[in-house]
């Protein structure tokens, strides 16, 4: 299992950018929520989903993340320059806190589930928690999880009922619209 934090330190590609955290509570959503504007980067980083060529860090991007209370996931929710959803990536993990310096972190369980904006969606790395579940990285309990996990997600996206991620959309509009988030340069 991986432990990973909020605000990435060892992001090499990133080099310079801006980190802040806030918690949220609303109807839908109570819980942590990250930034990361990403001011400057050294080269774009594009992924391929199938036919789908996606760039997910350029100079201008915002990554923000939700950590909700009582859930065993995170949803990244990756913003371009100009304030659009470019893909929603969610990591299925065993457990999510914040340390000791207020930084939010969790303990990514390697399947994850990617949905672009025209609502389609990518179970991915599901290799990768086999291979950790195999060299005993993670538990049958851990590796359970994360299948149960990803299946409640892909389920509710189905069916239209996948709150949370109108949750993200309208966190990222606030966002954008008076950046509230981002430093103010």
């Amino acid at each position: 299992m991986e432990h990973k934090t909020a605000d990435r330190p060892n992001w090499k590609r990133v080099t310079d950018k801006h980190f802040e955290v806030t918690h949220k509570v609303t109807s839908c959503f109570k819980g942590n929520v990250t930034v990361i504007h990403l001011k400057q980067v050294s080269e774009p980083l594009v992924v391929t989903y199938k036919q789908h060529e996606v760039c997910i860090a350029d100079s201008g991007y915002t990554w923000m993340q939700h950590f909700p209370e009582g859930e065993k996931y995170t949803i990244t929710t990756v913003l371009d320059h100009t304030g659009n959803v470019v893909q929603f990536y969610i990591d299925m993990c065993n457990d999510h806190g914040v340390d000791e310096n207020g930084v939010p972190w969790f303990d990514d369980l390697y399947l994850d589930i990617v949905i672009l904006p025209d609502k389609e969606l990518f179970l991915l790395d599901d290799n990768e928690l086999m291979e950790a579940f195999k060299k005993g990285d993670i538990n049958k309990d851990q590796m359970n999880l994360a299948h149960e996990t990803a299946k409640k997600i892909i389920s509710m996206h189905k069916q239209g009922k996948f709150e949370q991620l109108e949750t993200c959309m309208e966190h990222a509009a606030e966002w954008t619209q008076e950046k509230r988030f981002s430093d103010k340069r």
